[in-house]
């Protein structure tokens, strides 16, 4: 079964040297980059756990496809987002739920988040790019 890592990694594997350098100074130099320093001598595996690992799954895979296109690897970027369409999400089990009580499908894998009403307005913060140690509270 396809991961968006084997995706991803099979898109970079497309790539011509220089388009892969290009790829990764893109990646490096982007509004969210990954440090040069860790880029510098990372071969396509190690791009795409860095990509996973600094960003989410499904943003990885939105960031791959965008840097495609901004290579001029547009067929290559349209490949690999319909790739992407076909991997199956990883829902960790338990995940998610909603005002009603009703298990709702989590989008990434992520901690186990169980949020309830009495018929009112759930706001819930959102925490993305980042790693947690310890417990977090909002107020």
């Amino acid at each position: 079964m396809a991961t968006t890592k084997t995706v991803i990694l099979d898109a970079l594997k497309e790539l011509l040297k220089d388009e892969f350098k290009d790829f990764k100074w893109r990646l490096s130099n982007s509004a969210v980059s990954i440090p040069r320093g860790k880029l510098e001598n990372a071969d396509v595996h190690d791009v795409v756990d860095l990509m996973v690992q600094h960003y989410d799954k499904s943003d990885a895979g939105k960031i791959a496809v965008r840097i495609l296109r901004n290579i001029k690897q547009n067929e290559l970027a349209d490949q690999l987002k319909g790739k992407l369409l076909e991997v199956p999400e990883d829902v960790p089990a338990g995940a998610g739920s909603s005002s009603s009580g009703t298990p709702v499908p989590a989008k990434t894998a992520g901690p186990t988040v169980t949020i309830t009403s009495n018929g009112g307005t759930v706001n819930a913060p959102v925490v993305h790019g980042c790693n947690v140690a310890g417990s977090m509270t909002f107020n």
